[in-house]
Formats: structure tokens, sequence, C-alpha cells
């Protein structure tokens, strides 16, 4: 007899544009990926120039 279990992660997704809509901010919240943020820079043809993520449980090496 096999017995499952729902999945019980939640996680909510939050965006913050700039002035021209670009996505310069994410934070994700919730029992999965809480609080890692990314951070995004922009130069003046609205190129990502720099990604900088924060509170991650697997950081880069």
């Amino acid at each position: 007899m096999a017995t499952g279990w729902p999945a019980t992660a939640a996680e909510t997704i939050t965006y913050t544009y700039d002035g021209k809509g670009r996505v310069v901010k994410v934070v994700r919240t919730g029992t999965v990926n809480n609080n890692v943020t990314v951070e995004y820079t922009h130069d003046k043809a609205d190129n990502r120039t720099r990604l900088k993520t924060t509170n991650s449980p697997n950081p880069p090496p």
C-alpha cells in the first residue's frame, strides 16, 4: 500500500520595478526560499550589469 502526502511548501515572489519598467529586485518569501533577495543593476542602455543574491541557502561556489 502506498501513501502520499501533499506538498506543503508555499512561496510568495515580489517584484520591484524602476521607472523604466525594468525588474530591479525580486524577493522570495515562504517555506522554500525565505527572504532570498536578488537585486539587478542596469546600465544606460538597459542592459543588466550586476546581479546580487542575498540570503540564498545555496550560494554560488
